[in-house]
């Protein structure tokens, strides 16, 4: 004989439900549903299973309602509609439903999957509608909509007008669905031997890597976070977190991401234990395109940052970012994701050039037009240049280099002097105030010199092109 037990609280219920059933579905953290059909050769009959539970749920300090019924329909609405404990006899679910008002109906919505291409705001509102409709009716309980005849009321409100009266009937619309449980993935090994140095610890992260892929190409699952924990004959742990830039599934590309960040970053001691913990999202699906540039792999893009990182700094390399600064100096890098809409192969509209043929240009389409004029691009110099000058009549009229391949030269053509300063009310020495000029200079190239009006320093703050 079936039976269904429905819990609802003010707080998340999966932990209790999994240690009383292993057939659990999750409807949020504040209801589940269930089958305690096998408990009872275990615990007893359905009043003492029901008490055995409250008293868990009191150990958690949890308050719950609950219901048990010979249907899911039946233990979802008396669970709602009423305080405390509920137990329903087998076949009385329509007589215990029989009282209750109409509008606990609309608890369906949430117990219920939504239709294919319908929302449950877009169930929710037509449920309301039939129970405007019962209301001008005269139908007040669910009993009274259980009186009617399920046909006629199916031909006057559809699928949906079907499904209201099973469910005053405390008939099921569907069967249970457990929700897996999820599940950790974590691997841990202690060593017999504390092992020192990066090339024995890749030996053992390839057997965990490996180990770890294995259960994410089962679930369809890739790596967002890699945590490394190394417990130390010190008995300190030596913890690194990895942020991937895009769901990864490459055991070599995780080690090699890892034995990366240690080479930055190495334990202080030898290792005893060696723990990796992922977090894990849903697998990218790519595909690829006839008409577009094949584009880099996630784990190609991933390797290539780190070992950018490993080799120049893990704050040089990134994507730039806005600052919310008026002084245009100021730069900030940012961690570099993988772009979606790349990842889904993009591809770019094609115009077909035959004669006669009548082809607009897209908006916004990047491609300059023949009569566009082009534009410069302003290149600034991480590391100002510092040069002399020399002044006629208040503006420069020749640069003189200072090595690093600038030569200097006379000053051909010059706009300027553009004034800036700020950051005066600080008091960490961040404030600026200096007089800009662009000039061409004889032997070719445009720059921009800054002049600081402190100190009467000169530098070059970069080039346009």
């Amino acid at each position: 004989m079936p039976l269904f037990t429905c819990l609802v609280a003010d707080g998340a219920l999966e932990t209790l439900a999994r240690s009383c059933s292993p057939r659990v579905e999750l409807h949020g953290p504040n209801a589940v549903m269930l089958d305690t059909s096998g408990l009872a050769r275990v615990a007893g009959p359905p009043d003492v299973v029901a008490r055995e539970i409250v008293h868990l749920a009191s150990a958690q300090g949890l308050t719950i309602r609950l219901a048990t019924a010979g249907t899911r329909t039946a233990a979802w609405l008396l669970a709602h509609a009423h305080a405390g404990i509920t137990l329903v006899p087998n076949g009385k679910e329509a007589t215990t439903l029989a009282g209750l008002a109409v509008g606990w109906l609309g608890a369906l919505v949430d117990l219920d999957r939504p239709a294919p291409g319908c929302s449950r705001a877009a169930s929710a509102e037509a449920y309301r509608e039939r129970f405007a409709i019962f209301e001008r009716w005269g139908l007040r309980t669910l009993g009274d909509i259980a009186a009617l005849k399920r046909a006629d009321l199916g031909a006057r409100m559809g699928p949906v007008g079907v499904r209201l009266h099973q469910a005053a009937c405390g008939e099921d619309a569907g069967p249970l669905v457990p929700s897996a449980a999820v599940q950790p993935f974590v691997d841990r090994l202690a060593l017999e031997w504390p092992i020192e140095g990066l090339e024995p610890l890749s030996f053992v992260l390839a057997r965990q890597c490996e180990q770890l892929s294995a259960r994410l190409a089962q679930a369809d699952r890739g790596a967002v976070i890699i945590t490394t924990r190394l417990r130390l004959v010190t008995k300190d742990t030596h913890t690194r977190t990895l942020h991937l830039p895009a769901p990864l599934t490459d055991p070599r590309v995780w080690r090699t991401l890892i034995l990366l960040d240690l080479e930055s970053h190495p334990p202080a001691a030898a290792i005893d234990v060696v723990e990796l913990e992922l977090d894990v999202t849903p697998a990218s699906i790519l595909q690829g395109s006839l008409l577009a540039q094949t584009l880099p792999s996630n784990e190609d893009v991933t390797t290539l940052v780190a070992r950018l990182g490993a080799l120049v700094g893990e704050t040089r390399v990134g994507v730039p970012r806005l600052v919310d600064t008026c002084d245009a100096r100021v730069i900030a890098m940012g961690p570099f994701h993988v772009r979606p809409e790349l990842r889904r192969g993009h591809v770019a509209s094609v115009c077909p050039s035959v004669p006669g043929d009548d082809c607009a240009a897209p908006a916004g389409d990047v491609a300059a037009t023949p009569t566009e004029r082009p534009r410069l691009a302003f290149r600034r110099f991480r590391i100002p240049m510092a040069v002399r000058v020399i002044v006629a009549r208040g503006v420069p009229v020749r640069v003189m280099g200072a090595g690093h391949g600038f030569e200097g030269g006379a000053v051909v053509a010059r706009a300027g002097p553009w004034r800036t300063s700020g950051a005066w009310w600080m008091l960490d020495r961040s404030a600026w105030n200096r007089d800009e000029w662009d000039v061409a200079l004889a032997r070719g190239g445009i720059y921009r010199l800054a002049r600081q009006r402190a100190t009467g320093i000169w530098e070059v703050e970069g080039l346009f092109d």
